[in-house]
Order: structure tokens, then C-alpha cells, then sequence
């Protein structure tokens, strides 16, 4: 993962009002042999031997993510690991939503507004509301449960790239939004992903208290998990962050582009390279 400003100059007038896929996909169905013969389950305490002969031509993500192939464990295992275990969760229950809308309360009270103002009245429950169903909401969501992966029944090796994706996201550091774009371009190899669900992948990674540099490194390790392919290169570009545009020393224009890759597109810089020109198109 590399983190720099890669000069394209994406004007910041409403140019990228209309969202653009760039794609390559040859996805024809059909009733190509999804899983090898054996699998070893990499879940719970050990790996088993699972005998499996499915044929379909659908798979959810959560069964694909169960199953690891004998020779595949060590390949797609996350090349990126938090140095501390991420605790954080969005349970939706009533306690929590109440916990939360009382740490509010207890901010604004802090600097001592008037609650007979009733622009404050309801703020606490808003605030609530905002950060368990929007802001935070990545904490309740796995992308096993959203993705659906096809098999690659072409054979084809082409590029798929998804780009000019607006995320969200707010900074661990001052609880302070960003908002940038994102693309994503993988190597197909047996599989094949919609292409909506790499745009899900990455806002379920930028719904939560975040850092840049990490919402591009999970999420693809998520697409190099679930997918299998060749290769995966992460792009998130024209990345506003009001914690720096708004205070310290406040650099308004200033934007910041991270790239993660995995896979051919670490080893190929001309791969790369590609990748960074239909992004800049």
C-alpha cells in the first residue's frame, strides 16, 4: 500500500456528478464446476477435509469465505492485520441506541447549551440515529452476506475496473467526516463479482471510524477473500478530510489518493500503471 498525490486534477466543481463505471466483464453463466474436489474448512479451532462436487453457477459470498482451497490458504490470507483487535460493533438494540444518544446529550451539555432551544431538543436522538444506521452502520454489515460470486465460465483474463465510487467515512483520529472517490480493478482468475458489490464492499469499510489508508487495505483483502482472483488494486482519490481542510493547518485544496494492491497488480507496474490511467480518463 502506497500513499500519495497522484497530480490528476479532478476538478472539484460537480465534474463527478455523473458516476462512471469502466469495466471489462465477461460473465456468460453456464455450468462450469465452481469448487475443486476438496476443500478444507478454515473456520473455528481447525481445518477438516470437506468433500465437496458442486456445479452451480451461484455462489453467496458467506459459503465462499467458509471454504479454502488446500492450496489457497496461505495465498489469499490478509495482508493487512490491525495491531489491536478491533472491538467496535453496531449492535441496533434499543440499549445502544440509547447509550449513544446519551454520550450526545452529555457533549452538548458539556458546553452548556440551552435545551429549551428547540433546535437542541431532539439533536441527541438524531445524532443517535445517524451514527448506528448511517455513519457507523459498516460495523453491522459483512460483506459475506452482500456479495454474490459467479464463476468466470469465459476463461477470459481481462481487467474489471469500477471507478469514480463516492464513499463516506468518518476519521478515528478527530471523529471528523471524509469523503473522497473510490475504484477498484481485480484480474479475474475462476471467479467473477457483480460489479455493484465492489462498491458495496467498500462502504461497508468506510461506514466506520476509519483511516484512509485502512478502508483501501481491508477492503481489498475482502475482494482478494472472497473472490480469488489474479489480483486486486484498491484506488481511493480526490479524498477531502475536514479533521485537516478545517482545523490545524488547514490545507482547503489539499486531497490525498492511497492505493493497496495485492497480488499481480503488487508485482506489475505497468498493470498498475494502467489501472492509474482509465482512472484518470
Amino acid at each position: 500500500m502506497s500513499d500519495y498525490h497522484n497530480g490528476h486534477g479532478h476538478a472539484k466543481n460537480g465534474r463527478r456528478n455523473n458516476f462512471r463505471n469502466s469495466t471489462t466483464d465477461n460473465n456468460n453463466g453456464g455450468g462450469n464446476t465452481l469448487f475443486p474436489e476438496e476443500f478444507r474448512l478454515a473456520a473455528g479451532d481447525g481445518l477438516k477435509s470437506l468433500p465437496i462436487t458442486t456445479t452451480g453457477t451461484v455462489v453467496s459470498g458467506a459459503d465462499l469465505s467458509m471454504l479454502e482451497p488446500i492450496d489457497k490458504i496461505d495465498e489469499y490470507g490478509p495482508s493487512f492485520i490491525d495491531a489491536f483487535e478491533p472491538t467496535e460493533k453496531v449492535t441496533g438494540d434499543p440499549e445502544q441506541y440509547a447509550k449513544v444518544e446519551k454520550a450526545v446529550h452529555d457533549l452538548l451539555d458539556a458546553f452548556n447549551v440551552n435545551w429549551e432551544d428547540p433546535n437542541y431538543t431532539d439533536t441527541p436522538k438524531r445524532v443517535a440515529k445517524a451514527y448506528m444506521e448511517y455513519w457507523a452502520n459498516g460495523y453491522a454489515r459483512e460483506a459475506e452476506d452482500e456479495v454474490t460470486v459467479f464463476p468466470n465460465s469465459s476463461g477470459s483474463e481481462d481487467l474489471v475496473m469500477v471507478k469514480d465510487m463516492k464513499f463516506y467515512s468518518m476519521c478515528s483520529h478527530h471523529l471528523a467526516p471524509f469523503t473522497g472517490y473510490g475504484a477498484i480493478a481485480y484480474m479475474a482468475d475462476e471467479n467473477l463479482l457483480g460489479l455493484s458489490k465492489l462498491g458495496r464492499i467498500l462502504d461497508i469499510y468506510a461506514r466506520r471510524f476509519q483511516l484512509q489508508e485502512r478502508i483501501g487495505a481491508q477492503t481489498a483483502d475482502k475482494i482478494m477473500q472472497l473472490l480469488r482472483p489474479k489480483g486486486v488494486m484498491v484506488v481511493l482519490y480526490d479524498v477531502e478530510h475536514l479533521c485537516m481542510s478545517s482545523r490545524g493547518v488547514k490545507l482547503h485544496e489539499a486531497s490525498t489518493t492511497t492505493v493497496a494492491t495485492r497480488g499481480i497488480f503488487k508485482e506489475d507496474a505497468q498493470l498498475r500503471a494502467e489501472v492509474m490511467s482509465l482512472i484518470n480518463k
